[in-house]
């Protein structure tokens, strides 16, 4: 079977003749400077480069700009892009957001990958940013928070806005490739749960949710929510409109996939193997692949690191943690 028949065949809860054996996440830069100083040649430059590397899986990831290059940066990460926290700020912004041109500036690379999805049977992944990472972004993280109570028409205004241009993208991508997932990018929780309220949830986000859903559903394309930080109170949430997978599964933040499982029978997992014992030998990544192991033997979860490598992991650690992930994924 090729990645792209496994990837698919798990997600369909049916039986592959192994698990893809894949990275969802990028690296970290300083952990890769850190491989550098142990041998990481300097030929291994891009994602898939690293993944080659290694000898996993590859997929190919289309993460959709909403920013254009005129756009002004944030002062400090997680700072606001809008000089008033208002429609006119808003309004001042437009211009530099939502990049227009449709897939013409990308679709040299989707074409190319698209190619190597038929002939070579690698999965294609395409990634829209959603209705409460999008506002987050423009408005800065304090602001956002409280943006749900002061300026509610503008929550409104500008996830409507997104809305539109996120069908347009889906659109525009599947014209030229059909994803073999998507997911959403979102980050709305953290290790105490979600960041806002059900009823918040329900007021400014699911209205915009159940189009884009029904939309990607009629595709025929697998869903699946990123969000990091403990996501149990959420995954109802989504179910409601229809969206029935989740990554990356911090451990960190409690997230259990044997308790997942069990409440939500149907649901795509992938992630969850927790990134803080790649440093401690074979004894400790071996005892985290054995509690993910019934969760792997039911189908539907696709075991890989809870989000990006640490710099602590050495070159060394993640060559046994890939061994480690092989065999776990071959069982």
């Amino acid at each position: 079977m090729t990645t792209r028949e496994r990837l698919n065949a798990v997600f369909s809860f049916k039986e592959p003749d192994r698990l893809p054996v894949i990275e969802w996440a990028s690296w970290w830069d300083t952990t890769i400077d850190c491989w550098r100083k142990e041998g990481l040649p300097a030929t291994v430059k891009t994602s898939q480069d690293i993944a080659e590397y290694f000898d996993l899986d590859i997929h190919r990831q289309f993460w959709m700009p909403t920013l254009k290059a005129s756009c002004p940066k944030p002062g400090y990460h997680g700072a606001s892009l809008l000089d008033q926290q208002n429609h006119n700020g808003y309004e001042k912004l437009k211009p530099h957001i939502f990049p227009d041109g449709g897939m013409g500036p990308y679709k040299d690379a989707i074409m190319f990958w698209e190619n190597r999805q038929r002939m070579d049977g690698i999965p294609i992944w395409l990634t829209l940013e959603g209705f409460f990472w999008f506002p987050r972004k423009i408005m800065g993280i304090e602001s956002h928070l409280y943006n749900f109570y002061d300026e509610p028409d503008l929550m409104h205004r500008i996830n409507n806005d997104m809305l539109a241009y996120n069908m347009s993208l889906l659109e525009g991508f599947c014209e030229l490739c059909m994803p073999d997932f998507m997911t959403i990018a979102e980050d709305m929780s953290y290790n105490n749960g979600p960041m806002i309220s059900k009823d918040l949830f329900d007021e400014f986000m699911a209205p915009y949710y159940r189009p884009l859903v029904k939309k990607i559903k009629d595709y025929g394309i697998k869903l699946l929510i990123d969000t990091d930080g403990a996501i149990s109170q959420l995954v109802p949430w989504y179910e409601e409109l229809g969206v029935t997978g989740f990554l990356p599964l911090e451990r960190q933040s409690g997230v259990d996939v044997s308790a997942l499982r069990k409440k939500h029978p149907g649901l795509m997992m992938l992630g969850g193997f927790d990134k803080t014992v790649m440093h401690l030998g074979e004894a400790a990544m071996r005892y985290e692949f054995e509690r993910l192991l019934p969760v792997i033997k039911q189908k539907g979860f696709i075991p890989s690191c809870d989000h990006q490598t640490p710099p602590q992991v050495s070159l060394r650690d993640y060559k046994l943690y890939v061994t480690l992930l092989k065999e776990y994924c071959s069982i």
